[in-house]
């Protein structure tokens, strides 16, 4: 499964999503956060998945000496896909095997 996240209060801009490999990317608007997100195969984790999630991040932030080094922003989402679904390398739709000709009847190919 990959995880993705959607959080809040950065300077480079209002929402960053955290995506997989480490990918960040900012945005003005938490609608094209979602967007992007989305557009690439994520849907948001069942609420109870959600919390033991955060719960875990919490616990892992907890154990840094002095706490996190970095800004982490407050969580808003967090967002899942099954592993080896992606947006971007996902085929389109099988086009019906008959394709009509310039002069309008359907040829087999």
């Amino acid at each position: 499964m990959n995880i993705a996240t959607i959080s809040a209060g950065f300077e480079k801009g209002d929402f960053l999503v955290r995506e997989e490999q480490g990918n960040r990317v900012y945005f003005d608007f938490f609608e094209e956060a979602f967007n992007y997100i989305s557009n690439k195969g994520y849907a948001r984790m069942s609420r109870e998945d959600e919390k033991h999630w955060v719960d875990l991040m919490n616990v892992i932030h907890d154990s840094v000496k002095g706490g996190m080094k970095y800004n982490t922003g407050t969580l808003l989402m967090v967002l899942s896909r099954p592993v080896g679904t992606d947006a971007t390398t996902a085929k389109p739709p099988a086009k019906d095997s008959k394709a009509p000709s310039k002069d309008g009847k359907v040829m087999n190919p």
